[in-house]
């Protein structure tokens, strides 16, 4: 059902692709719109109490620091045992080395919120970085540790431009 539902994109990148506005605008309806579009339950609704929040927007993690202090900060998407979402907008050249930088950048703020999630709950094997709404990338660490998230399927591959979403389905 997932190849049915990919394959009329069209309306979703149509009206994705007319936006503009900011990443604190649009990121959480337009990755609400994108499960729906893939079939996937969408996010649920969040919880003072902190164990309870297993799918939500904004997940509050705690930084340790080495002189002993804490700091927070926010998951913008997370579900538990599956992956950390980091959202931006870049408004960027795709593909631009400046781009590149801003994404990777990215990455590496989502590879802290996951280092820094209680060990209790585990790592999750994926990081999604997506440039809202315009590309998603896509990290591993089957690991669980994690240590390093690598471009997955791999470095060619992992990098889906909005209007290649129909094409990465039937990959």
């Amino acid at each position: 059902m997932r190849h049915l539902l990919i394959w009329n994109a069209a309306p979703f990148i149509q009206r994705w692709t007319e936006t503009g506005g900011t990443e604190r605008q649009n990121y959480q309806l337009f990755l609400t719109e994108l499960c729906a579009l893939l079939d996937l339950p969408q996010p649920e609704p969040a919880s003072h109490r902190l164990e309870d929040n297993t799918y939500v927007f904004e997940r509050k993690v705690i930084f340790h620091h080495a002189d002993g202090t804490e700091s927070r900060g926010f998951i913008d998407l997370y579900k538990r045992g599956c992956f950390v979402l980091e959202a931006k907008k870049t408004d960027q050249a795709l593909g631009s080395q400046v781009w590149g930088n801003a994404m990777l950048r990215a990455h590496g703020q989502a590879q802290q919120y996951a280092r820094a999630l209680p060990a209790a709950e585990g790592r999750p094997p994926f990081l999604i970085v997506t440039d809202v709404p315009r590309s998603i990338e896509l990290y591993s660490d089957f690991t669980r540790s994690g240590a390093t998230y690598v471009p997955f399927p791999d470095p060619r591959s992992h990098r889906i431009r909005l209007e290649e979403l129909p094409l990465f389905a039937s990959r």
